[in-house]
Order: structure tokens, then C-alpha cells, then sequence
């Protein structure tokens, strides 16, 4: 029936998800100064719904009223209507969302938001259902009685407006400064030594959500501390994630989260950086265990990455949908009649039953099909099981013959950035070459790297926010330190005096935004680190490295900044900024240089370098001996002894002290 609707002004905007509403009968604005012109000639309040192309109660939300005409007609009268991708404007959602969760205590999306031609919010909430069910009241009830204040009592509608905006400007200038606890590691630890899952696997109950980056600064807290329960409380999560339904075991790839806390039953959806995020986990995994089933995940997820995320230019698309023919998780899901070639052996490492092995979250009915999943003490029988390596190419090739979940194919440079970084990190763990094209090929495709920020088939749609610089940044070093490629080092500097110079404000704290950005009443700033990490701990993890390897006190005073902005945070809740901290590790610990004086893609020395690619050395940066002008000068200030070190030897230094060179000969 929308085809046959006429399109909105979402039709000439970049965004799917936008696009997705693009035939509502809403009369649609982006968000963008039309808009807001409207709302002060027209004297309407603004109606703005925020969201995302695999958002499944955003798809709800619009079945139920943004394709209802009665809705449509109602909201066109009286409202003017902004549809925004939270992805593309993640500033936007920022502050709206802070607006939701001092109002009503919650957030999530789809998000609902009124407010004023002046862009002040008055009103907040999240996903309204077309009528009114019990004690909650329906959307039409809701746009009825704030249209009714809009008109009747407007004086308190701006006073409303005017205090909400004060406290988010407020909010933005507090400053949140102190020192680091020197016992914050340990704080970190006992946190989730307290909130572990020992029979389960993970942290706290259901939902229970990844946060590889929670992984990534306990292995460091166990390596720094021999905690040998720790680490077996990260194999034992890492084994769970892969072993349960929320991994997918057919065409792999990590859902969202799941709804349970057995692992069992996901949220389908599979999100670009939560790829990313799981691929550093297990790849730093390995390099402390040498477990080869961590090594697997990580090449199972540059498959699914392949086959299925990537762009022709060899970028990554942000999301795929959990949604498919209207139906959550229909995409993945199996009878067992379509498992009956199965033996009965194969069908119980997977868990599969006749009757179905999940109940339906939402009603709690059992459901007829399967979620493939395994236990945890099976998982490494799976997949050394030589008919399932038979049969799940068979399943996937019957499972791409389905209706698809969409591919919200926006390409993000910050959720790239942290894509780029995990396969060049990859890449050189494992010394594998595939992993370095994807990363080198994905890089390439930000023609502008520094320039770029939410882009679809390389078209840019808003100048780049702290995210993409510094995650691009980061990247960029990752690339440089398996390559050697003074390029990289070249982009990284420029990405990190880009965000001192666009960024910060005087104390060096870093807003989300740059100042070129106007159209948001507040530039905000946040150093938490939630499904992901935020740009301000990204830009700490590239000054702090950056800082490492070209031995300069700017960069190295901008990490601890970064990290000592949010002092006083850290001292109340320190695993909510698992990545900062991160950084924090390599900033408060010894620094370690490892130079490579030979080229690390060809033998012999690959062999000798592959000693230190391997190892478990989060403290540790990789420096290459350049190869041109622009490389030296970068690195002058370091004065690493290439002239006097042999050919193809290995230099371990501390503070730029170097020990006795390493050579094969030597060996």
C-alpha cells in the first residue's frame, strides 16, 4: 500500500532508515532548519521520533501509527514531524535521550520527543502503542492532551522547555574532574568477580548484553595481577557467547544480546561494532591462551563480515535487522522437520528438540522451532564434529534462499573505525593476510578518512563527530603498527590534532561534537563507555598510543585528560568505563616499544617479528623503521637507533631505552 502512496521529504535523504518512511502518510520532515522554520511560522510544537533501520519496536511503532491515516492526519494538523536516525545523529539522540531518562527515569527506542521551534523538549517517552491498553496510554491520547497544553497553558509549555535545556547545559559544564583511585583496576575487578555468572557464564542476569570491551580490561587486569580465577571467568563468558544462540552457528556473527541468561534465546539483530568489538575480545583471548577456538571466532566473523556487511567499495554497512517478514528472528530459526537429515548425535550437541527449544520472550509460550546453541562444555566437540562442518554450509545455503533481514547498508566511519582497528589488531596476532586486505580495503574506502563521518555510497551526510575522528584515528595506528605504512601514522597525528583543535574545550575535556555543528541547542560530553565505546575513551586509546610511539608529551597529556575528566565518575562506577580504563592501563603503565628494524611481510624476519605479534602485550606498541622522509620526521622525536641496529633485527625498548637488538643469527 506504500507504493502507492506520494513520498515524503524522507525521500531525498541518505539514511535507510529514513527511508523506510519515506511513504508514510506522516508528512515527514529530516531534522534540519525547514523544519523548525515551519514549527515558528505554523505555531505547532514539533513531534520528533527517533530510531534506527533495525530497531524492532520502531517497526511496530510505524505499523501501528505511522501508516495509520487517522494518525497521519492528526499529526499533520497539528504537529510539524522530524524523523531522525539516531546513527546518523547520534547527537541529537544523545541529548534527547538524556532528556527521556531524567523525565521518566528509562530510555530506548523508538523515542519519542515534543518540543519547540527553538529545539527545547518539553515532553519524552519511548514507544507508545496506537491505543491505549490498562494505565498506559495510547499514542493519540498522548499527541490529544499535548496539543490541548500546547494551546491552553503554552507559558508552562515554554518554562518546561526553557528549565530542561538549562539543566542540559548545565549538565554539559559540570565538571566531573579528578584523580584516578589508584585502586580502580581492583574496583573493576571485584565488580565483576561479585556480578559473575559462574554457572551461566557473563555478568549479571537477563538481558544480558556482550560488552566485549569489559573482556578486553579484565584480560588486562588479569595479566597485570596473575589472576588466574579472573581470566577463567573471561574464557568461561567467551566459551558462553559462542556456544549460545546469541552467536549465530550458521552463518555467524554476534546478535545483539540475549534475552535470557542461559545465552540461549537473542534479540536477532547483528550490529557493525558489536563485530568489532567481540573480534578484539577473542583476539587478545588467543594471544593469552592460545586457545585455537578464539582464533576460529575471529575468522567466523570475517566470514559473516564478507559475505554479508560489506560494501562494493569494501567498507562495512552498520546493522542487519532481527526482523524478517515481520517476524523477529524467523531469519534463523529451524524446525525440526528442517533438521531431519540430522543425526540424533549432531541434533543434541545443538539442543535441538521436536517440540522446540525456546519460549517466545514476549509471551512466554513455548515456540515449535529451534535456536541452534550448544552447551558451553560441548562447544569445542561442535566444532571439531565432522558432520556439522559438513552440514552448516548446507544450512546456510538453504538459509540464504529465505526472505532476508534487511542490511541497514549505511556505512559509519566510527563503527568502521572500530571494524578497521579489530582486523588490523587481527591481523597481526595471526599473522594472516585476508584479515589485512579487509582492514586496508575498508580504510580505503573514507577516501577522506579525516572528512568523513556517516556516509552512504560515499556520499558524506554531516561533518564527522569525536567518534569518527577518533576511532578512525585509532584505526589508523592499528594499521600502521601491522604494516609499518607511515600513511597511517600520518592520518593518525592529523586525527588526533584535529580533535584537540575541533573538540576540546579550555581544560582539554572533549565535547561529542565539533563547533562547527550548530544545530543542537548543547554540545554535550560523555566518557561512558555503553554498548560501545564512547569517542571520548577512543581518543584516549589514540593519544595514549599515539603518545607511545612518537614519544610526544602533547598526546600523552591529552590520554590522561581524557581519562581524568571523568575522575570523580570513575571513583562512583568504574566498570561503566570498561574502554577508558582500558586506556588508563597503557597510560599509567611502563611503556614498551617494540621496533621493528626489517619488514615484517618478509622472511626471515616475519618469522622473528611473529614472537612479539603473537604475544599478549597490551602495554606494548609496534614501531616499523620508515621507509621515507614523513615517517622519520614522525618518529624524530622517539630517536630510535635504526642507523646502529642490524638489518632485520628486533629492538625491545622501555622509555626509549632499547636493549641488545634481537636477530635470527643471534637465536
Amino acid at each position: 500500500m506504500q507504493g502507492n502512496r506520494t513520498p515524503n521529504r524522507l525521500a531525498n535523504e541518505q539514511s535507510p532508515y529514513l527511508l523506510q518512511h519515506a511513504h508514510n502518510p506522516v508528512d515527514w520532515y529530516p531534522w534540519g532548519d525547514e523544519a523548525f522554520a515551519s514549527a515558528r511560522s505554523e505555531n505547532k510544537p514539533i513531534f520528533v521520533s527517533i530510531g534506527y533501520a533495525t530497531c524492532h519496536w520502531c517497526h511496530v511503532m510505524e505499523r501501528e501509527s505511522f501508516e495509520d491515516e487517522a494518525v497521519a492526519e492528526y499529526l499533520n494538523n497539528n504537529f510539524i514531524s522530524i524523523k531522525v536516525d539516531r546513527e546518523e545523529r547520534p547527537d541529537v539522540d544523545a541529548m534527547c535521550m538524556d532528556v527521556c531518562q531524567t523525565l521518566t527515569g528509562h530510555g530506548g527506542w523508538p523515542l519519542t520527543i515534543i518540543m519547540d521551534a527553538e529545539k527545547r523538549p518539553f515532553f519524552a517517552g519511548t514507544y507508545f502503542p496506537r491505543y491505549g491498553v490498562g494505565n498506559r496510554l495510547g499514542f493519540m491520547d498522548v499527541l490529544t492532551r499535548l496539543k490541548e497544553v500546547w494551546v491552553l497553558d503554552h507559558q508552562k509549555v515554554v518554562e518546561t522547555a526553557s528549565t530542561i535545556v538549562q539543566a542540559l547545559r548545565d549538565q554539559a559544564s559540570a565538571s566531573f574532574y579528578g584523580e584516578v583511585p589508584l585502586n580502580i583496576l581492583e574496583i573493576v575487578a571485584d565488580h565483576h568477580k561479585r556480578t559473575f555468572d559462574d554457572e551461566y557464564g557473563g555478568f549479571g542476569s537477563r538481558p544480558k548484553f556482550p560488552s566485549p570491551h569489559h573482556i578486553l580490561l579484565l584480560l588486562r587486569i588479569a595479566h597485570r595481577t596473575d589472576d588466574k580465577g579472573l581470566l577463567s571467568m573471561v574464557c568461561s563468558t567467551l566459551d558462553a557467547w559462542r556456544s549460545g544462540g546469541m552467536y549465530d552457528h550458521v552463518g555467524f556473527g554476534m546478535h545483539r544480546y540475549s534475552t535470557d541468561r542461559e545465552w540461549k534465546v537473542p534479540h536477532f539483530e547483528k550490529m557493525l561494532y558489536d563485530q568489532a568489538m567481540a573480534m578484539m575480545a577473542y583476539t587478545e583471548a588467543w594471544q593469552v591462551t592460545r586457545d585455537d577456538v578464539y582464533k576460529t571466532v575471529v575468522m567466523e566473523i570475517a566470514q559473516f563480515l564478507m559475505r554479508e556487511m560489506t560494501s562494493d567499495e569494501g567498507a562495512f554497512f552498520s546493522a542487519q535487522d532481527a526482523d524478517s517478514e515481520g517476524e523477529e528472528g524467523k531469519y534463523y530459526i529451524w524446525t525440526n522437520e528442517e533438521l531431519a537429515e540430522m543425526s540424533q548425535e549432531l541434533k543434541g550437541l545443538l539442543q535441538v528438540r521436536p517440540d522446540g527449544n525456546f519460549h517466545d520472550e514476549a509471551t512466554g509460550n513455548p515456540m515449535p522451532e529451534n535456536i541452534l546453541h550448544a552447551k558451553p562444555t560441548a562447544l569445542r566437540e561442535l566444532l571439531s564434529h565432522e558432520e556439522w562442518m559438513r552440514v552448516r554450509p548446507q544450512l546456510l545455503k538453504r538459509r540464504l534462499t529465505r526472505v532476508r533481514p534487511l542490511t541497514d547498508d549505511k556505512v559509519l566511519a566510527d563503527w568502521n573505525g572500530l571494524m578497521i582497528g579489530a582486523l588490523a589488531t587481527a591481523a597481526r596476532a595471526f599473522d594472516d593476510e585476508v584479515l589485512l586486505d579487509m582492514a586496508i580495503s575498508a580504510y580505503g574506502a573514507f577516501a577522506q578518512p579525516l572528512a568523513c563521518h556517516r556516509m552512504r555510497n560515499g556520499n558524506m551526510a554531516i561533518d564527522p563527530m569525536l567518534d569518527d575522528v577518533a576511532s578512525m584515528g585509532w584505526a589508523a595506528l592499528e594499521l600502521y603498527q601491522t604494516t609499518g605504512a607511515s600513511s597511517y601514522l600520518f592520518d593518525a597525528q592529523q586525527s588526533a590534532d584535529r580533535i584537540l583543535e575541533e573538540f576540546a574545550d579550555e581544560q582539554g575535556a572533549l565535547y561529542g561534537v565539533n563547533q562547527n555543528i550548530t544545530d543542537i541547542p548543547v554540545r554535550q560530553k560523555s566518557g561512558f563507555d555503553s554498548a560501545y565505546p564512547s569517542g571520548n575513551s577512543m581518543a584516549a586509546m589514540l593519544f595514549a598510543v599515539l603518545g607511545t610511539l612518537c614519544n610526544k608529551q602533547r598526546y600523552r597529556d591529552a590520554a590522561r585528560v581524557c581519562v581524568q575528566t571523568y575522575g570523580a565518575q570513575l571513583q562512583q562506577f568504574g566498570p561503566g568505563f570498561c574502554m577508558l580504563l582500558c586506556a588508563w592501563d597503557m597510560i599509567s603503565s611502563d611503556s614498551v616499544e617494540i621496533a621493528f628494524n626489517g619488514k615484517c611481510g618478509e622472511q626471515p624476519f616475519s618469522t622473528l617479528a611473529r614472537e612479539y605479534t603473537t604475544a599478549y602485550n597490551p602495554s606494548a606498541v609496534f614501531v616499523h623503521r620508515p621507509d621515507d622522509d614523513v615517517g622519520f620526521e614522525l618518529l624524530a622525536n622517539a630517536s630510535y637507533p635504526w642507523e646502529t641496529a642490524p638489518n632485520n633485527s628486533v629492538l625491545v625498548c622501555r622509555g626509549y631505552a632499547c636493549e641488545i637488538p634481537r636477530t635470527l643469527e643471534a637465536q
